[in-house]
């Protein structure tokens, strides 16, 4: 995934993801000039800010 599939997909800004990298809150590869993102890393980071509902 590109930065712009992954700002979609979180529905967050690309000032947003781009503070996400230089925290290291989200793992990206950068090739050349641009960055990319794994689908697994990004399900991963969906699943951690998911809040369970207790019964």
């Amino acid at each position: 995934m590109d930065s712009q599939d992954v700002c979609q997909a979180l529905g967050i800004t690309k000032r947003t993801l781009q503070s996400y990298r230089e925290k290291g809150i989200i793992p990206f590869s950068r090739v050349g000039g641009k960055f990319f993102y794994r689908e697994s890393d990004m399900a991963a980071f969906l699943e951690s800010k998911t809040k369970r509902r207790e019964v």
